[in-house]
């Protein structure tokens, strides 16, 4: 994987966004199981495709942890011992679900996705294309798609991380880029879906949607609102 931010050819644009695209400024990776995961990348923006190449190389069935015989677990799905999967949940691999985590009645998860240690993913919640680092909480109807989400971070009820461009008739399979607006400068993200990146202990609260590309630094504030994006910086309050 290229060690160049996506879309920067110049070295003063690449300067001034660096700071901002930095996976140490959104998250402490050190204590998780899968940290080897961000060797490869330059950004927050490779980290999608780096957990897409790490579970790959590791896709495996490995049922340890307590599964309820009316969950659905397809595919090359690893629940690791201590992890919890309720009655009527519906998992497909590959994903990894991390020793310490549950994921209650009728959750649905597919596609590609990392719950690390000690999360709760709740009723009725969907996480595709994306990582929930440690310690994290999603338990009522939220919707995390291709993005990552640090730890200790909370997602309110009914939360959705929007991750497709809809200023414009929607196509499946999605043919527009979505990019980032760093500082004023726009910068590809290399998909055509792109959803947020949650810093380490963020809170936000109901009802919040965040626009394709939303970046929120670590320990921000959301209070109750409609819908936000951009790059929010670390400990921000945002009303």
């Amino acid at each position: 994987m290229s060690g160049n931010l996506p879309g920067t050819t110049e070295h003063t644009t690449e300067n001034l966004v660096f700071e901002k695209l930095q996976i140490s400024y959104y998250f402490d990776i050190k204590h998780l199981p899968f940290a080897d995961l961000f060797e490869s990348c330059a950004s927050v923006l490779h980290i999608k495709r780096a957990m897409t190449d790490w579970l790959g190389e590791r896709a495996r069935r490995d049922i340890r942890g307590a599964v309820h015989p009316a969950a659905h677990v397809e595919g090359e799905v690893i629940v690791e011992r201590g992890a919890v999967v309720e009655a009527g949940a519906y998992i497909e691999g590959p994903t990894l679900i991390c020793a310490g985590s549950v994921v209650r009645s009728h959750a649905y998860i597919r596609d590609n996705v990392i719950i690390g240690p000690r999360c709760k993913i709740g009723h009725c919640t969907e996480v595709t294309r994306s990582i929930v680092m440690s310690e994290s909480q999603a338990t009522h109807m939220v919707f995390i798609g291709d993005s990552v989400v640090g730890s200790h971070v909370n997602i309110g009820s009914s939360c959705v991380t929007t991750n497709l461009r809809v200023d414009r008739p929607v196509q499946e399979p999605a043919v527009d880029e979505i990019s980032v607006n760093v500082d004023g400068h726009p910068v590809p993200t290399g998909y055509t879906k792109f959803g947020a990146v949650i810093g380490d202990h963020a809170q936000l609260p109901a009802l919040i949607s965040t626009s394709p590309g939303t970046l929120i630094g670590p320990r921000t504030v959301i209070y109750p609102r409609n819908q936000i994006g951009g790059v929010l910086p670390a400990d921000s309050r945002i009303r």
